[in-house]
């Protein structure tokens, strides 16, 4: 992914609360990534229809992968558990800061809302759907410290840093 690219996957809040009681402000890659939010907290049947309702869905190039909005700018992923789709396994939104979208922001926190969902960072930073806290997540982000100045932000990235960005 680009590093102009901010991303949010979200989280069933009634996952959150049975993992770790509340929602913490803060929370690791390893727990982040390694745990199955979605397990036993699947969205209601058809959640997908609401989405293109808001937004075009594009060719994936997965079967286990569903993509609206459009994959090189400003886009949801549905990463499914297999090629059936029966199971969503992550939820992605991607936020292209080289074409931001307030529209697109808005409308895709308000959609994340009606799944009762919050939101995790690859900096660690759990953020609520709300347009203002993801704007403010945003600003503090990398992709934005790339925007701002592209050349400081790569030489000041570490080799291991290269695989991860947000």
């Amino acid at each position: 992914m680009a590093i102009w690219k901010f991303s949010l996957f979200l989280i069933p809040t009634g996952s959150i609360q049975e993992c770790l009681g509340e929602a913490p402000s803060q929370l690791s890659m390893e727990v982040a990534e390694h745990t199955p939010w979605w397990s036993g907290h699947q969205p209601e049947e058809r959640f997908e229809d609401r989405i293109s309702q808001i937004f075009p869905e594009s060719p994936s190039w997965s079967k286990s992968l569903r993509i609206w909005g459009v994959e090189e700018s400003n886009s949801i992923f549905v990463g499914y558990q297999t090629d059936e789709r029966f199971e969503v396994e992550q939820i992605e939104i991607r936020i292209d800061l080289s074409n931001f979208s307030k529209e697109f922001v808005s409308k895709a926190c308000a959609w994340a809302k009606e799944l009762d969902c919050i939101a995790w960072t690859k900096s660690g930073q759990i953020v609520r759907l709300d347009y203002d806290e993801v704007i403010e997540a945003i600003k503090k982000s990398r992709a934005m410290k790339f925007m701002l100045d592209p050349e400081g932000t790569l030489k000041s990235l570490k080799p291991e840093e290269f695989e991860r960005n947000g």
